[in-house]
């Protein structure tokens, strides 16, 4: 099962419907390890592809202005590079949008609990919501994480996932880019000084003043 949006390139949907990238070029990493370091504020969504295996493709075109680090863009380029994550092992997909093909505003990617799960299981195996094989699944996951993708327009798309994901970055063209996270600088780091150091205005003032 696949979603496209609008503007996706051929050789793009092409490799995500048949799963044909070159995933011995991409980085193993999990969401909230991946969103310390790159942002997906103002992306657009490209393809979501589902196959029989439950692994899950996404694409995204990267917004290269807010990572011009990781992309290795400048903010006056013309293209922008995608993003595509393979999550192996995802246990279920909900869509809260109404148009696809828009932009993500903020994402958030957190670990449930076992004993969270466990509430869960009791009441729900005595429903007929879901199929058996999905209560499996759930208590087999090793560590099990809720993703949500936030768009523009209020919606939003949501996984339920193992925490093993691979990430690939690509060119427009189809060229591969470094995916590696070591380039970046974490974005809890860039936000504060070091503790030991005195800001710019502060070490003017005490040059000013003498101090």
């Amino acid at each position: 099962m696949g979603t496209v949006g609008q503007h996706t390139p051929n050789w793009l949907s092409e490799a995500a419907f048949n799963n044909t990238f070159d995933w011995t070029k991409s980085i193993k990493t999990t969401f909230p390890t991946f969103f310390e370091y790159v942002t997906l504020h103002d992306s657009s969504w490209q393809t979501i592809n589902l196959n029989v295996t439950n692994e899950t493709i996404l694409s995204i075109e990267l917004d290269a202005f807010w990572n011009k680090e990781y992309t290795l863009k400048t903010e006056n380029a013309d293209e922008w590079p995608y993003l595509i994550i393979k999550i192996p092992n995802v246990i279920n997909v909900s869509y809260n949008t109404v148009d696809f093909a828009t932009t993500i505003i903020d994402t958030s990617s957190v670990v449930i609990s076992p004993s969270e799960i466990e509430k869960l299981i009791g009441p729900l195996t005595e429903s007929q919501l879901f199929p058996k094989e999905f209560y499996n699944r759930l208590i087999d996951c090793k560590e099990l994480h809720k993703t949500r993708f936030d768009d523009v327009y209020g919606g939003n798309i949501e996984l339920l996932h193992e925490s093993e994901i691979y990430v690939l970055l690509i060119e427009e063209n189809g060229q591969y880019i470094d995916p590696s996270l070591e380039k970046v600088i974490p974005f809890d780091k860039r936000l504060t000084e070091p503790k030991n150091e005195k800001g710019i205005a502060s070490k003017l003032w005490d040059k000013l003043t003498g101090k």
